[in-house]
């Protein structure tokens, strides 16, 4: 599985991470502290660096893509090392404005202005002065007519 972690597809990536941290997790909650195979740690511990290198090399543009990985690297580092990841370090764990939402681009074709809005409510007003008092219109039987057939 830690051949899977240094794979050119990032969905394999994340999949072996997800998973080495999954058996990190059972082999630390067997065991006071994480106790995987000495060339296994060193092996993990060097590919481990590998991706932290290579992400480090990368553009910030494309860093938000890779987002969980990050994120899994951190954690999976954090579980078997007992000590913060260097992307944690170097600030590429975290980057700013990930978290905040996505731009909203969409509400100001649906709503309209609200020079729109005030112009709508005095035109109302306006007619409703200039509108004379009328009798409500009633529908009904109308008066006996004084036509007799």
């Amino acid at each position: 599985m830690m051949h899977l972690v240094s794979s050119e597809d990032i969905d394999v990536r994340e999949a072996a991470l997800r998973g080495l941290l999954e058996l990190a997790k059972d082999e630390q909650s067997k065991t006071s502290s994480s106790s995987v195979a000495s060339t296994d740690n060193e092996k993990l511990k060097q590919i481990l660096k590998d991706r932290v290198t290579a992400i480090d090399a990368m553009p910030k543009e494309e860093l938000g893509a890779i987002m969980e990985e990050r994120q899994l690297i951190d954690l999976l580092w954090s579980v078997c090392y007992n000590e913060p990841s260097s992307l944690r370090e170097k600030g590429l764990l975290d980057l700013p404005g990930e978290d905040a939402p996505p731009p909203d681009v969409a509400s100001s074709l649906f709503q309209p202005s609200l020079r729109a809005l005030a112009a709508d409510a005095k035109s109302a007003a306006e007619k409703k002065k200039d509108k004379k008092e009328e009798p409500p219109l009633l529908l009904g039987l109308g008066p006996p007519s004084s036509h007799n057939g």
